[in-house]
């Protein structure tokens, strides 16, 4: 008898806090990006069909760049073009990739999305990213590992992550590629990217990385989460290129439309 009324006091407890929870609104689905609450039966299906933690309004804003681009460094060409046609700069020189995978332009929703990701630390954005990275992958041959582009390790105890790695996590989780970050690393600190010219990009990251045999005849995907000018994920190619890399392919989640 006593243990009947323990039961039943427990399930009317519990009632009570489900009760007071959703009162409070913790028991409901917000959405990742403007954390307004919704309920998961209005939700779309997001980036690569999966379902997001997104409203239906800002599931509209997560749309792929359907636009022309340059196939080998993926810039957003000018004028409506065949989708083979290559830019100027990928005329004179063509950049150390076989191809180029990438989700969106770096402006508006995006842009913000990854401010969040990167500086004020919005890990819980990445599983969404994660997301945008496979659907832009679906143009890619399968690699053998993806390999996060690499911070320093007092930039990362500064920031306490690297959002690249935080990305192929993701990925890895919903595509099955091995993640190798191991293959490519960082020895050596460099001022920061933002804020540098083109050619003083590419200055400051050469010979940034290293990378170890264990590269040999590997097929790989390099991931990060914005290209500006393409000088980073330029000096991670060439540096697996050296170590015996057999195909490269730079994945990103969104492409700066001009720099």
């Amino acid at each position: 008898m006593g243990q009947k009324a323990h039961k039943h006091i427990s399930s009317r407890s519990v009632n009570r806090l489900q009760k007071f929870f959703r009162s409070l609104e913790l028991t409901q689905t917000r959405c990742v990006h403007c954390l307004r609450p919704f309920s998961p039966s209005e939700n779309a299906c997001g980036p690569g069909g999966l379902s997001a933690p997104l409203c239906p309004d800002c599931t509209a804003l997560f749309v792929p760049y359907a636009g022309s681009r340059c196939p080998r460094c993926g810039l957003p060409l000018a004028l409506p073009t065949a989708r083979d046609t290559v830019c100027p700069n990928c005329l004179r020189q063509a950049p150390p990739w076989d191809s180029i995978g990438y989700f969106s332009l770096y402006d508006g929703v995006w842009r913000d999305v990854l401010l969040r990701l990167k500086y004020a630390g919005e890990l819980s954005l990445a599983p969404l990213l994660g997301a945008c990275l496979q659907e832009a992958a679906h143009c890619l041959p399968r690699p053998d590992a993806l390999v996060p582009v690499p911070r320093h390790p007092l930039h990362l105890r500064k920031r306490g992550f690297n959002q690249a790695h935080e990305l192929a996590k993701y990925l890895h989780i919903l595509c099955g590629v091995p993640l190798r970050p191991e293959l490519l690393c960082r020895p050596c600190p460099h001022t920061p990217q933002a804020g540098l010219s083109a050619a003083e990009r590419r200055r400051n990251i050469s010979n940034a990385f290293q990378t170890t045999r264990d590269a040999q005849g590997l097929r790989l995907w390099i991931i990060d989460d914005v290209m500006t000018t393409g000088a980073t994920l330029t000096a991670a190619a060439l540096t697996l290129r050296k170590a015996g890399a057999q195909k490269i392919c730079a994945l990103f989640v969104a492409r700066t439309p001009h720099f």
